[in-house]
């Protein structure tokens, strides 16, 4: 496995794509059936929960690779768990 190179923090690499996105500010409307593969142009909030009860899809944690290194089957290694949420 290659070994991963220097990292940039959160907080830089949020600047970075800040800097070269730029907002789309057109909008049109289309037909529901032509929709796919498009985004909204305002939060659209659902009348209610489906299905109404929890439950993922997917879910699961994130890791740093180098925290693994050396864990196996027989080996387990300690992670600390972060909580972080994106912007």
């Amino acid at each position: 496995m290659r070994p991963f190179g220097a990292l940039i923090s959160y907080q830089e690499a949020g600047e970075i794509i800040d800097r070269h996105i730029n907002a789309i500010k057109r909008t049109e409307s289309v037909p529901i059936d032509d929709a796919v593969n498009r985004v909204l142009a305002e939060d659209l909030t659902a009348a209610m929960n489906v299905p109404p009860f929890n439950r993922a899809a997917m879910d699961g944690y994130a890791v740093k690779a180098k925290d693994t290194f050396g864990a196996g089957q027989f080996k387990p290694v300690s992670l600390k768990l972060s909580v972080k949420f994106m912007r």
